[in-house]
């Protein structure tokens, strides 16, 4: 029974699991002592392979990359969208008037 968990554990480092798997290797991992402890094993054990390849900063914890085309294009998307929400904002309320703004309150309320 243990095998399977840890064919799990591998699976999940290689972010090769679903996310209703790694939610039912997370509650198994939190009653089972034997497999948290695989788990940590396996951890150090990536960690050494990669420090023993060149990489100093290697981590216990593995991170997803953010790939820098993703990065640019939601920074393009937020970008596009903070414009159009300005530029209809502005349309929507006319901006700011010429006039002083004790004027147009002036002709509001006497409207």
């Amino acid at each position: 029974m243990h095998d399977d968990w840890v064919r799990q554990i591998d699976l999940e480092l290689d972010d090769e699991l679903s996310l209703t798997e790694r939610a039912a290797l997370a509650r198994h991992l939190v009653g089972c002592r034997h497999c948290a402890e695989a788990r940590v094993n396996h951890l150090e054990m990536r960690v050494a392979f990669a420090r023993s390849a060149g990489e100093p900063h290697a981590r216990t914890v593995p991170r997803h990359p953010m790939r820098g085309r993703t990065l640019a294009l939601w920074m393009a998307i937020s970008l596009v969208v903070g414009t159009a929400a300005g530029w209809l904002g502005h349309r929507r309320w006319a901006g700011p008037s010429p006039e002083p703004l004790e004027a147009t309150r002036a002709s509001f309320v006497a409207q």
